[in-house]
Protein backbone atom coordinates (compact mmCIF):
# COMPACT_ATOMS: atom_id res chain seq x y z
CA UNK A 1 0.00 0.00 0.00
CA UNK A 2 1.51 3.33 -1.27
CA UNK A 3 1.63 6.37 0.78
CA UNK A 4 -0.41 7.98 -0.27
CA UNK A 5 -3.12 5.25 0.03
CA UNK A 6 -2.70 4.47 3.49
CA UNK A 7 -2.99 8.40 4.66
CA UNK A 8 -6.32 8.31 2.36
CA UNK A 9 -7.24 5.17 3.62
CA UNK A 10 -6.66 6.48 7.62
CA UNK A 11 -8.73 9.79 6.78
CA UNK A 12 -11.54 7.30 5.95
CA UNK A 13 -11.32 5.22 9.05
CA UNK A 14 -10.79 8.41 11.48
CA UNK A 15 -13.69 9.65 9.78
CA UNK A 16 -15.96 6.85 10.71
CA UNK A 17 -14.84 7.34 14.04
CA UNK A 18 -15.77 10.64 14.29
CA UNK A 19 -19.23 9.77 12.92
CA UNK A 20 -18.94 6.83 15.70
CA UNK A 21 -19.36 4.18 13.13
CA UNK A 22 -16.95 2.29 15.27
CA UNK A 23 -16.67 -1.01 13.96
CA UNK A 24 -16.29 0.59 10.04
CA UNK A 25 -13.31 2.09 11.59
CA UNK A 26 -12.02 -0.09 13.37
CA UNK A 27 -11.88 -2.58 10.10
CA UNK A 28 -9.71 -0.28 8.61
CA UNK A 29 -7.66 0.61 10.96
CA UNK A 30 -6.78 -2.98 11.00
CA UNK A 31 -6.50 -3.18 7.52
CA UNK A 32 -3.84 -0.71 7.39
CA UNK A 33 -1.51 -2.00 10.15
CA UNK A 34 -1.74 -5.38 8.09
CA UNK A 35 0.05 -3.78 5.46
CA UNK A 36 2.36 -1.52 7.92
CA UNK A 37 2.02 -2.75 11.50
CA UNK A 38 4.25 0.27 13.27
CA UNK A 39 2.11 2.95 11.60
CA UNK A 40 1.79 5.21 14.59
CA UNK A 41 -1.14 7.24 14.00
CA UNK A 42 -3.01 4.07 12.90
CA UNK A 43 -2.09 2.51 16.24
CA UNK A 44 -2.48 5.18 18.86
CA UNK A 45 -5.85 6.14 17.08
CA UNK A 46 -7.21 2.51 17.50
CA UNK A 47 -6.18 2.76 21.28
CA UNK A 48 -8.33 5.45 21.21
CA UNK A 49 -11.41 3.89 19.43
CA UNK A 50 -11.47 0.97 21.69
CA UNK A 51 -10.80 3.90 24.78
CA UNK A 52 -13.91 5.51 23.31
CA UNK A 53 -16.15 1.91 23.83
CA UNK A 54 -14.48 1.75 27.04
CA UNK A 55 -12.44 -1.27 26.29
CA UNK A 56 -9.29 -0.30 28.37
CA UNK A 57 -7.57 -3.35 28.06
CA UNK A 58 -7.48 -3.30 24.11
CA UNK A 59 -6.71 0.56 24.01
CA UNK A 60 -3.89 -0.12 26.81
CA UNK A 61 -2.76 -2.58 23.75
CA UNK A 62 -2.20 -0.42 21.28
CA UNK A 63 -1.06 2.96 22.89
CA UNK A 64 2.02 0.73 24.36
CA UNK A 65 2.24 -0.18 20.58
CA UNK A 66 2.28 3.13 19.68
CA UNK A 67 5.08 3.79 22.37
CA UNK A 68 7.40 1.96 21.09
CA UNK A 69 6.76 3.66 17.60
CA UNK A 70 7.75 6.69 19.43
CA UNK A 71 8.66 6.61 23.08
CA UNK A 72 8.75 10.89 23.40
CA UNK A 73 4.70 11.32 22.19
CA UNK A 74 3.62 12.80 25.07
CA UNK A 75 -0.43 12.21 24.20
CA UNK A 76 0.46 8.51 24.68
CA UNK A 77 0.72 8.66 28.36
CA UNK A 78 -2.11 11.38 28.70
CA UNK A 79 -4.40 8.44 27.10
CA UNK A 80 -3.04 5.72 29.24
CA UNK A 81 -3.01 8.31 32.24
CA UNK A 82 -6.84 8.76 31.15
CA UNK A 83 -7.66 4.99 30.76
CA UNK A 84 -5.60 4.39 34.35
CA UNK A 85 -7.63 6.89 36.21
CA UNK A 86 -11.55 5.76 34.88
CA UNK A 87 -10.46 1.99 35.70
CA UNK A 88 -9.48 3.96 39.40
CA UNK A 89 -6.07 2.74 39.12
CA UNK A 90 -5.04 6.33 40.48
CA UNK A 91 -0.87 5.86 41.09
CA UNK A 92 -1.01 4.68 37.63
CA UNK A 93 -2.92 7.40 36.20
CA UNK A 94 -0.92 10.05 37.83
CA UNK A 95 2.57 8.57 36.82
CA UNK A 96 1.45 8.41 32.99
CA UNK A 97 -0.10 12.12 33.02
CA UNK A 98 3.42 13.00 34.83
CA UNK A 99 5.37 11.41 32.07
CA UNK A 100 3.57 13.32 29.03
CA UNK A 101 3.93 16.58 31.46
CA UNK A 102 7.85 16.16 31.83
CA UNK A 103 8.06 15.57 27.68
CA UNK A 104 5.94 18.53 27.09
CA UNK A 105 5.20 21.14 30.27
CA UNK A 106 2.88 23.12 28.33
CA UNK A 107 0.59 20.54 26.66
CA UNK A 108 -2.83 22.35 28.04
CA UNK A 109 -4.54 18.81 28.00
CA UNK A 110 -2.37 16.82 30.11
CA UNK A 111 -2.10 19.76 32.29
CA UNK A 112 -5.70 19.81 32.76
CA UNK A 113 -5.66 16.03 33.58
CA UNK A 114 -3.68 16.37 36.42
CA UNK A 115 -5.74 18.95 37.47
CA UNK A 116 -8.89 17.09 37.08
CA UNK A 117 -7.14 14.50 39.04
CA UNK A 118 -6.13 16.35 41.97
CA UNK A 119 -9.78 17.87 42.16
CA UNK A 120 -11.37 13.99 42.61
CA UNK A 121 -8.88 13.24 45.66
CA UNK A 122 -9.84 16.94 47.00
CA UNK A 123 -6.35 17.88 46.84
CA UNK A 124 -6.65 21.64 46.75
CA UNK A 125 -3.28 22.98 46.86
CA UNK A 126 -2.37 20.65 43.63
CA UNK A 127 -5.38 20.91 42.13
CA UNK A 128 -4.92 25.01 41.97
CA UNK A 129 -1.26 24.91 40.78
CA UNK A 130 -2.03 22.39 37.55
CA UNK A 131 -5.19 24.62 37.20
CA UNK A 132 -3.46 28.14 37.50
CA UNK A 133 -0.71 26.83 34.64
CA UNK A 134 -3.54 25.98 32.13
CA UNK A 135 -5.14 28.84 32.55
CA UNK A 136 -1.63 31.07 31.93
CA UNK A 137 -0.80 29.73 28.80
CA UNK A 138 -4.65 29.53 27.21
CA UNK A 139 -6.59 31.66 29.09
CA UNK A 140 -9.69 30.93 26.46
CA UNK A 141 -9.11 27.37 26.79
CA UNK A 142 -12.83 26.33 28.18
CA UNK A 143 -11.83 23.14 30.38
CA UNK A 144 -9.24 25.22 31.95
CA UNK A 145 -11.69 27.17 32.82
CA UNK A 146 -13.30 24.30 34.47
CA UNK A 147 -10.49 22.99 36.12
CA UNK A 148 -9.72 26.35 37.49
CA UNK A 149 -13.20 26.57 38.76
CA UNK A 150 -13.80 23.17 40.21
CA UNK A 151 -10.38 24.12 41.89
CA UNK A 152 -11.97 26.96 43.38
CA UNK A 153 -15.05 24.80 44.99
CA UNK A 154 -12.71 22.31 46.75
CA UNK A 155 -11.78 24.50 50.24
CA UNK A 156 -14.91 25.16 51.25
CA UNK A 157 -14.72 29.48 51.22
CA UNK A 158 -17.82 30.62 49.91
CA UNK A 159 -16.55 33.86 48.19
CA UNK A 160 -14.27 30.94 46.40
CA UNK A 161 -17.13 29.00 45.82
CA UNK A 162 -19.15 31.89 44.60
CA UNK A 163 -16.14 32.71 42.29
CA UNK A 164 -16.62 29.19 41.17
CA UNK A 165 -20.24 29.48 40.32
CA UNK A 166 -19.47 33.22 38.10
CA UNK A 167 -17.33 31.42 36.00
CA UNK A 168 -19.25 28.16 35.66
CA UNK A 169 -21.89 30.95 34.63
CA UNK A 170 -19.69 32.28 32.14
CA UNK A 171 -18.77 29.04 30.74
CA UNK A 172 -22.34 27.65 30.39
CA UNK A 173 -22.79 31.10 27.98
CA UNK A 174 -20.60 30.45 25.38
CA UNK A 175 -21.08 26.48 25.28
CA UNK A 176 -24.84 26.26 26.51
CA UNK A 177 -24.68 22.08 27.00
CA UNK A 178 -25.46 19.21 29.66
CA UNK A 179 -22.04 18.96 31.35
CA UNK A 180 -21.68 22.40 31.72
CA UNK A 181 -25.18 22.60 32.90
CA UNK A 182 -24.23 19.92 35.41
CA UNK A 183 -21.21 21.75 36.42
CA UNK A 184 -22.90 24.80 37.57
CA UNK A 185 -25.99 23.07 39.36
CA UNK A 186 -23.15 21.59 41.34
CA UNK A 187 -21.31 24.59 42.51
CA UNK A 188 -24.72 26.04 43.38
CA UNK A 189 -25.54 22.63 45.30
CA UNK A 190 -22.10 22.94 47.52
CA UNK A 191 -23.12 26.22 48.00
CA UNK A 192 -26.33 26.09 49.66
CA UNK A 193 -28.09 26.87 46.98
CA UNK A 194 -30.39 23.94 46.24
CA UNK A 195 -33.17 25.50 43.64
CA UNK A 196 -30.64 27.21 41.79
CA UNK A 197 -29.02 23.59 41.58
CA UNK A 198 -32.40 21.90 40.95
CA UNK A 199 -32.82 24.12 38.12
CA UNK A 200 -29.61 23.72 35.78
CA UNK A 201 -29.69 19.74 36.31
CA UNK A 202 -32.94 20.41 35.27
CA UNK A 203 -31.69 21.70 32.16
CA UNK A 204 -28.78 19.38 31.61
CA UNK A 205 -31.41 17.15 30.88
CA UNK A 206 -33.23 19.30 28.95
CA UNK A 207 -30.43 19.73 26.32
CA UNK A 208 -29.47 16.20 26.89
CA UNK A 209 -32.28 13.83 27.64
CA UNK A 210 -30.08 10.72 27.70
CA UNK A 211 -27.78 12.08 30.40
CA UNK A 212 -27.54 9.37 32.92
CA UNK A 213 -25.84 12.01 35.42
CA UNK A 214 -28.45 14.54 35.25
CA UNK A 215 -30.98 12.42 35.81
CA UNK A 216 -29.21 10.89 38.76
CA UNK A 217 -28.64 13.90 40.47
CA UNK A 218 -31.93 15.12 40.12
CA UNK A 219 -33.15 12.29 41.71
CA UNK A 220 -30.75 12.78 44.49
CA UNK A 221 -32.35 16.48 45.23
CA UNK A 222 -34.84 17.16 47.71
CA UNK A 223 -36.38 19.29 45.66
CA UNK A 224 -36.73 16.45 43.08
CA UNK A 225 -40.26 15.90 41.33
CA UNK A 226 -41.16 12.53 39.91
CA UNK A 227 -42.40 12.98 36.12
CA UNK A 228 -43.50 9.46 35.28
CA UNK A 229 -42.72 10.08 31.42
CA UNK A 230 -38.92 10.22 32.18
CA UNK A 231 -39.05 6.83 34.86
CA UNK A 232 -40.31 5.12 32.19
CA UNK A 233 -38.22 6.45 29.08
CA UNK A 234 -35.14 5.61 31.90
CA UNK A 235 -36.75 2.07 32.91
CA UNK A 236 -36.38 1.34 29.13
CA UNK A 237 -33.12 2.40 28.78
CA UNK A 238 -31.77 0.59 31.28
CA UNK A 239 -33.36 -2.29 29.94
CA UNK A 240 -33.03 -1.76 26.44
CA UNK A 241 -29.33 -0.38 25.87
CA UNK A 242 -26.38 -2.72 25.56
CA UNK A 243 -23.67 -0.02 25.38
CA UNK A 244 -24.25 1.54 28.41
CA UNK A 245 -20.95 1.72 30.59
CA UNK A 246 -21.22 0.44 34.77
CA UNK A 247 -21.34 4.33 35.86
CA UNK A 248 -24.71 4.97 33.50
CA UNK A 249 -26.22 2.06 34.54
CA UNK A 250 -25.86 2.16 38.33
CA UNK A 251 -26.34 6.04 37.94
CA UNK A 252 -30.01 5.09 35.96
CA UNK A 253 -30.30 2.33 38.81
CA UNK A 254 -29.45 4.77 41.62
CA UNK A 255 -32.07 7.49 40.68
CA UNK A 256 -34.91 5.23 39.77
CA UNK A 257 -35.02 3.75 43.32
CA UNK A 258 -34.69 7.41 44.59
CA UNK A 259 -37.60 8.36 42.61
CA UNK A 260 -39.76 5.66 43.43
CA UNK A 261 -38.55 6.13 46.91
CA UNK A 262 -39.93 9.66 47.11
CA UNK A 263 -43.42 7.94 46.10
CA UNK A 264 -43.07 5.71 48.35
CA UNK A 265 -43.85 2.75 45.72
CA UNK A 266 -41.55 0.19 47.64
CA UNK A 267 -41.14 -2.40 45.39
CA UNK A 268 -40.00 -0.64 42.53
CA UNK A 269 -37.52 1.42 44.73
CA UNK A 270 -35.88 -2.45 46.07
CA UNK A 271 -35.55 -3.37 42.80
CA UNK A 272 -33.63 -0.50 41.56
CA UNK A 273 -31.69 -0.16 44.74
CA UNK A 274 -30.63 -4.12 44.17
CA UNK A 275 -29.51 -3.58 40.62
CA UNK A 276 -27.78 -0.12 40.87
CA UNK A 277 -25.70 -2.38 43.58
CA UNK A 278 -25.13 -4.87 41.68
CA UNK A 279 -23.92 -2.94 38.84
CA UNK A 280 -21.25 -1.07 41.19
CA UNK A 281 -20.44 -3.88 42.49
CA UNK A 282 -19.09 -6.01 39.26
CA UNK A 283 -17.99 -2.65 38.46
CA UNK A 284 -15.63 -2.36 41.45
CA UNK A 285 -15.47 -5.83 42.86
CA UNK A 286 -14.22 -4.75 46.43
CA UNK A 287 -12.57 -7.53 48.51
CA UNK A 288 -12.85 -7.25 52.49
CA UNK A 289 -9.82 -9.97 53.07
CA UNK A 290 -7.25 -7.08 52.25
CA UNK A 291 -9.31 -4.74 54.59
CA UNK A 292 -9.20 -7.32 56.88
CA UNK A 293 -5.69 -8.02 56.81
CA UNK A 294 -4.99 -4.14 56.76
CA UNK A 295 -7.32 -3.48 59.91
CA UNK A 296 -6.04 -5.86 61.63
CA UNK A 297 -2.28 -5.08 61.33
CA UNK A 298 -3.36 -1.28 62.06
CA UNK A 299 -4.47 -2.37 65.46
CA UNK A 300 -1.27 -4.43 65.90
CA UNK A 301 1.08 -1.71 64.96
CA UNK A 302 -0.84 1.05 67.11
CA UNK A 303 0.02 -0.72 70.91
CA UNK A 304 -0.19 1.25 73.52
CA UNK A 305 3.72 0.80 73.66
CA UNK A 306 3.96 1.91 70.36
CA UNK A 307 2.53 4.93 70.62
CA UNK A 308 4.15 6.20 74.00
CA UNK A 309 7.68 5.94 72.28
CA UNK A 310 6.78 7.55 69.36
CA UNK A 311 4.47 10.54 70.67
CA UNK A 312 5.94 14.02 69.94
CA UNK A 313 5.42 16.44 72.47
CA UNK A 314 2.09 18.36 73.43
CA UNK A 315 2.21 21.17 71.19
CA UNK A 316 3.26 21.85 67.82
CA UNK A 317 5.68 24.89 68.18
CA UNK A 318 4.62 26.90 65.23
CA UNK A 319 3.02 30.33 66.64
CA UNK A 320 -1.10 31.08 66.08
CA UNK A 321 -1.45 28.10 64.12
CA UNK A 322 -4.53 26.53 64.11
CA UNK A 323 -5.53 23.63 65.68
CA UNK A 324 -7.17 20.43 64.31
CA UNK A 325 -10.66 18.77 65.48
CA UNK A 326 -10.42 15.74 63.96
CA UNK A 327 -13.87 14.48 62.79
CA UNK A 328 -14.44 10.85 61.84
CA UNK A 329 -16.05 7.29 62.07
CA UNK A 330 -18.07 5.54 59.12
CA UNK A 331 -19.14 7.78 56.12
CA UNK A 332 -23.29 8.67 56.21
CA UNK A 333 -22.87 8.24 60.45
CA UNK A 334 -22.98 11.94 60.84
CA UNK A 335 -19.75 13.54 60.16
CA UNK A 336 -21.26 16.24 58.27
CA UNK A 337 -23.73 17.52 60.47
CA UNK A 338 -21.55 17.70 63.00
CA UNK A 339 -18.71 19.65 61.33
CA UNK A 340 -21.90 21.87 60.51
CA UNK A 341 -22.38 22.30 64.05
CA UNK A 342 -18.93 23.09 64.81
CA UNK A 343 -18.53 25.37 61.85
CA UNK A 344 -20.89 27.43 62.64
CA UNK A 345 -19.03 28.78 65.96
CA UNK A 346 -16.94 31.54 65.76
CA UNK A 347 -13.70 30.21 66.49
CA UNK A 348 -14.34 26.78 63.88
CA UNK A 349 -13.55 26.66 60.11
CA UNK A 350 -15.37 24.08 58.89
CA UNK A 351 -12.37 22.10 56.55
CA UNK A 352 -13.92 19.56 55.15
CA UNK A 353 -12.87 16.42 53.75
CA UNK A 354 -8.96 16.89 54.01
CA UNK A 355 -6.91 14.78 52.21
CA UNK A 356 -3.74 16.36 54.28
CA UNK A 357 -3.29 13.91 57.14
CA UNK A 358 -3.59 11.00 55.11
CA UNK A 359 -0.79 12.68 52.79
CA UNK A 360 1.51 12.62 55.51
CA UNK A 361 0.60 9.59 57.24
CA UNK A 362 1.77 7.79 53.75
CA UNK A 363 -0.78 5.26 54.17
CA UNK A 364 -2.02 5.63 50.72
CA UNK A 365 -5.81 4.77 49.87
CA UNK A 366 -7.58 3.97 53.48
CA UNK A 367 -10.20 1.83 52.30
CA UNK A 368 -9.86 -0.46 48.98
CA UNK A 369 -6.75 -1.74 50.27
CA UNK A 370 -4.52 -3.88 48.31
CA UNK A 371 -2.32 -6.40 50.02
CA UNK A 372 1.01 -5.23 49.29
CA UNK A 373 -0.01 -1.78 50.91
CA UNK A 374 0.08 -3.84 54.28
CA UNK A 375 4.17 -3.96 54.33
CA UNK A 376 4.84 -1.13 52.23
CA UNK A 377 2.84 1.38 54.87
CA UNK A 378 4.69 -1.05 58.28
CA UNK A 379 8.11 -0.40 56.65
CA UNK A 380 7.64 3.63 55.94
CA UNK A 381 6.46 3.53 59.79
CA UNK A 382 9.69 2.41 60.92
CA UNK A 383 11.65 5.00 58.73
CA UNK A 384 10.03 7.44 60.61
CA UNK A 385 11.87 9.41 63.40
CA UNK A 386 11.09 12.07 65.59
CA UNK A 387 12.57 14.87 63.30
CA UNK A 388 10.51 13.16 60.60
CA UNK A 389 7.47 13.23 62.55
CA UNK A 390 8.05 16.66 64.01
CA UNK A 391 8.20 17.27 60.48
CA UNK A 392 5.19 16.30 59.12
CA UNK A 393 2.98 17.88 62.03
CA UNK A 394 4.60 21.33 61.18
CA UNK A 395 3.64 20.37 57.21
CA UNK A 396 0.24 19.38 58.46
CA UNK A 397 -0.57 22.44 60.48
CA UNK A 398 1.38 24.54 57.88
CA UNK A 399 -1.79 23.55 55.57
CA UNK A 400 -4.37 24.39 58.43
CA UNK A 401 -3.02 27.86 58.33
CA UNK A 402 -3.13 28.19 54.72
CA UNK A 403 -7.27 26.95 54.83
CA UNK A 404 -7.63 29.46 57.63
CA UNK A 405 -5.41 32.27 59.27
CA UNK A 406 -8.21 33.50 61.27
CA UNK A 407 -9.82 30.57 63.15
CA UNK A 408 -8.57 29.10 66.16
CA UNK A 409 -9.63 25.53 64.99
CA UNK A 410 -10.23 23.67 62.03
CA UNK A 411 -12.25 20.64 61.37
CA UNK A 412 -10.85 17.93 58.99
CA UNK A 413 -13.99 15.90 58.33
CA UNK A 414 -12.69 12.89 56.48
CA UNK A 415 -14.24 10.10 57.77
CA UNK A 416 -11.75 7.54 57.34
CA UNK A 417 -9.23 8.94 59.66
CA UNK A 418 -10.34 6.44 61.99
CA UNK A 419 -7.90 4.37 60.61
CA UNK A 420 -4.75 6.66 61.45
CA UNK A 421 -6.06 7.86 65.18
CA UNK A 422 -2.98 5.94 66.19
CA UNK A 423 -1.04 8.51 64.06
CA UNK A 424 -3.39 11.15 65.28
CA UNK A 425 -2.42 10.86 68.55
CA UNK A 426 1.61 10.50 67.71
CA UNK A 427 1.32 14.11 66.22
CA UNK A 428 -0.92 15.66 68.00
CA UNK A 429 -1.34 14.09 71.86
CA UNK A 430 -4.03 16.54 72.58
CA UNK A 431 -5.90 16.53 69.41
CA UNK A 432 -9.64 16.42 69.86
CA UNK A 433 -11.09 13.54 67.99
CA UNK A 434 -14.81 13.41 67.67
CA UNK A 435 -15.62 9.70 66.67
CA UNK A 436 -19.57 10.07 65.10
CA UNK A 437 -21.20 6.85 65.72
CA UNK A 438 -24.75 5.57 63.84
CA UNK A 439 -26.93 2.82 64.77
CA UNK A 440 -25.21 0.10 62.62
CA UNK A 441 -28.69 -0.93 60.73
CA UNK A 442 -29.31 2.69 59.44
CA UNK A 443 -25.69 3.22 58.86
CA UNK A 444 -25.22 0.68 56.98
CA UNK A 445 -28.55 1.43 54.64
CA UNK A 446 -27.54 4.69 54.27
CA UNK A 447 -24.42 4.00 52.59
CA UNK A 448 -25.89 0.85 50.87
CA UNK A 449 -28.59 3.48 49.47
CA UNK A 450 -25.92 5.65 48.39
CA UNK A 451 -23.88 6.12 45.11
CA UNK A 452 -20.76 7.80 45.71
CA UNK A 453 -18.99 9.14 42.90
CA UNK A 454 -15.64 6.96 42.54
CA UNK A 455 -13.82 3.91 44.35
CA UNK A 456 -13.11 4.75 47.88
CA UNK A 457 -16.21 3.23 49.35
CA UNK A 458 -15.87 0.10 47.16
CA UNK A 459 -17.26 -2.41 50.35
CA UNK A 460 -20.64 -0.33 50.30
CA UNK A 461 -22.27 -2.42 47.08
CA UNK A 462 -22.14 -5.21 48.56
CA UNK A 463 -24.35 -6.46 51.63
CA UNK A 464 -21.85 -9.10 53.11
CA UNK A 465 -19.06 -6.86 52.49
CA UNK A 466 -20.34 -3.76 53.87
CA UNK A 467 -21.77 -5.77 56.91
CA UNK A 468 -18.50 -7.02 57.53
CA UNK A 469 -16.82 -3.67 56.98
CA UNK A 470 -18.60 -2.22 59.40
CA UNK A 471 -17.68 -4.82 61.94
CA UNK A 472 -13.83 -4.26 60.86
CA UNK A 473 -14.41 -0.63 61.89
CA UNK A 474 -15.99 -1.22 65.03
CA UNK A 475 -13.09 -3.54 66.37
CA UNK A 476 -10.65 -0.74 65.25
CA UNK A 477 -12.42 1.68 66.83
CA UNK A 478 -13.15 -0.22 70.72
CA UNK A 479 -9.22 -0.80 70.52
CA UNK A 480 -8.89 2.93 70.10
CA UNK A 481 -11.46 3.89 72.68
CA UNK A 482 -9.60 1.47 75.34
CA UNK A 483 -6.17 3.13 74.59
CA UNK A 484 -7.12 6.99 74.29
CA UNK A 485 -10.53 6.27 77.00
CA UNK A 486 -12.04 9.86 77.42
CA UNK A 487 -9.57 11.49 75.24
CA UNK A 488 -11.82 10.80 72.10
CA UNK A 489 -15.82 11.96 71.89
CA UNK A 490 -18.28 9.59 70.86
CA UNK A 491 -21.01 11.48 69.37
CA UNK A 492 -24.26 9.28 69.27
CA UNK A 493 -26.19 10.25 66.05
CA UNK A 494 -29.28 9.09 67.68
CA UNK A 495 -28.65 11.10 71.11
CA UNK A 496 -28.01 14.33 68.96
CA UNK A 497 -30.99 14.44 66.74
CA UNK A 498 -32.94 13.87 69.81
CA UNK A 499 -31.75 16.30 71.93
CA UNK A 500 -29.91 18.35 69.85
CA UNK A 501 -29.19 21.31 72.38
CA UNK A 502 -28.02 19.26 74.93
CA UNK A 503 -25.60 17.17 72.94
CA UNK A 504 -24.27 20.26 71.05
CA UNK A 505 -23.30 22.03 74.47
CA UNK A 506 -21.73 18.71 75.38
CA UNK A 507 -19.55 18.64 72.13
CA UNK A 508 -18.59 22.40 72.42
CA UNK A 509 -18.04 21.53 75.65
CA UNK A 510 -15.19 18.97 74.75
CA UNK A 511 -13.54 21.15 71.87
CA UNK A 512 -13.31 23.54 74.88
CA UNK A 513 -15.50 26.15 72.96
CA UNK A 514 -18.11 28.41 74.56
CA UNK A 515 -21.65 27.82 73.78
CA UNK A 516 -22.89 30.39 71.07
CA UNK A 517 -26.42 29.97 69.98
CA UNK A 518 -26.20 29.76 66.56
CA UNK A 519 -24.53 26.22 66.89
CA UNK A 520 -28.35 25.06 67.16
CA UNK A 521 -29.09 27.18 63.82
CA UNK A 522 -25.97 25.04 61.99
CA UNK A 523 -28.45 24.88 58.37
CA UNK A 524 -28.54 28.91 58.77
CA UNK A 525 -24.64 28.69 58.19
CA UNK A 526 -23.34 30.42 54.62
CA UNK A 527 -20.33 27.87 53.83
CA UNK A 528 -19.40 25.42 51.03
CA UNK A 529 -20.21 21.81 51.79
CA UNK A 530 -18.85 19.19 49.16
CA UNK A 531 -20.25 16.12 51.03
CA UNK A 532 -23.17 13.72 49.96
CA UNK A 533 -24.57 15.71 53.10
CA UNK A 534 -24.46 18.76 51.75
CA UNK A 535 -28.69 19.00 51.39
CA UNK A 536 -28.55 17.70 54.40
CA UNK A 537 -27.15 19.95 56.45
CA UNK A 538 -29.10 22.72 54.86
CA UNK A 539 -32.17 22.30 57.13
CA UNK A 540 -33.19 21.52 61.00
CA UNK A 541 -32.43 18.31 62.19
CA UNK A 542 -35.03 16.14 61.66
CA UNK A 543 -35.63 12.32 62.15
CA UNK A 544 -37.07 11.23 58.83
CA UNK A 545 -33.58 8.96 58.18
CA UNK A 546 -34.15 7.03 62.15
CA UNK A 547 -35.26 3.10 60.74
CA UNK A 548 -35.19 3.82 57.10
CA UNK A 549 -33.86 0.70 56.67
CA UNK A 550 -37.31 -1.18 58.02
CA UNK A 551 -39.39 -0.46 54.72
CA UNK A 552 -36.27 -2.35 52.93
CA UNK A 553 -36.06 -5.31 55.31
CA UNK A 554 -37.08 -8.09 52.70
CA UNK A 555 -34.25 -6.68 50.36
CA UNK A 556 -31.53 -6.47 53.27
CA UNK A 557 -31.29 -10.22 54.80
CA UNK A 558 -27.82 -10.63 53.63
CA UNK A 559 -26.81 -7.62 55.39
CA UNK A 560 -29.09 -8.43 58.50
CA UNK A 561 -27.72 -11.68 58.60
CA UNK A 562 -23.90 -10.82 58.02
CA UNK A 563 -24.06 -7.99 60.75
CA UNK A 564 -25.39 -10.46 63.54
CA UNK A 565 -22.50 -13.36 62.84
CA UNK A 566 -19.41 -12.39 64.45
CA UNK A 567 -16.95 -11.84 61.57
CA UNK A 568 -13.52 -10.06 63.18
Amino acid sequence: MSINKIELEFQKAFDFHLQGKFERAQNLYKKILKDVPMHFDTLRHLGILYQDQQMFDLAEKYYLKAHKVNSEHFSIFNNLGTIKFLQFKMDEALECYKKAFKINPKFVPVINNISSFYHRLMRDEECMKFAELAISLEPNNLNSKINYAKALSINNKSKDAEKAIEIFKSILNEQPNANNCINLATAYRNNGKLEESYSYFSKALEHNPEDASAFFNMSASKLNNPNEKILIHFERKLKLSKNLSYADKAAIAFALYNNYNKLKNYKKSSHFLVVGNKFMDNWIKADINDERKFLNEIENIYSQKYINQNQLDIESKKPKSPKPIFILGMPRSGTTLCEQILSSHSKVFGGGELQSFVDISEIGQTTNIHAEQIIEYKSKLERMTPKILGQKRDEYVQKLSKISSDQEFVTDKLPHNFVLIGFIKILFPNAKIIYCKRDKHDNCFSLFAHKFVDKSHGYSYNQKVLAKYYQLHSKLMQHWLKLFQNEIYVLDHEKLINDQEKYSKALLDYCELHWEPACLEFYKTKRAVQTASNEQVREPINKKSVSAWKKYDKILEPLQRTLSENYV
